[in-house]
């Protein structure tokens, strides 16, 4: 008889349907289900019928490619450049401005300023230091 009870439960378990976790919150004839508004006529339709629920969303696909690379400007320069300005960008990716970057679902994450080679000029006609400009990005 011990078995029976200790079996029982286990049984139900193994053969009982997957339930679907909702947080609902009901005041007066409103209820609240995962932050959507029902009233209770609503609500009682809902849950006994599921098929009349919204399906989820899918979690966003993963991106195929790689993802992250580096974009590195092709000059030097004593500011950082303007919009207009191209660079080479590693991951098969090519030559883009920041706004094709930014299109492509890239964001920066870090820019850094490359010093000259000692064979190169280190100051502008300005008289600023002179940079190269490199974007490290993902996804």
């Amino acid at each position: 008889m011990k078995r029976l009870f200790l079996a029982l439960p286990l049984a139900l378990a193994i053969v009982a349907l997957p339930a679907l976790a909702a947080f609902v919150f009901r005041v007066g004839d409103t209820v609240y289900v995962d932050g959507k508004r029902y009233s209770w006529e609503e609500w009682k339709k809902i849950r006994d019928n599921p098929e009349l629920r919204e399906p989820q969303p899918a979690a966003a696909a993963p991106v195929a490619g790689p993802r992250t690379a580096t974009c590195v400007t092709a000059i030097y320069y004593d500011e950082f450049p303007s919009e207009d300005e191209r660079f080479q960008c590693t991951a098969g990716l090519g030559a883009l401005t920041r706004e094709k970057i930014a299109e492509k679902g890239w964001k920066v994450d870090f820019v850094e300023k490359l010093q000259p080679p000692s064979d190169q000029p280190s100051q502008s006609p300005r008289g600023l230091p002179l940079y190269l400009y490199k974007l490290v990005i993902s996804r």
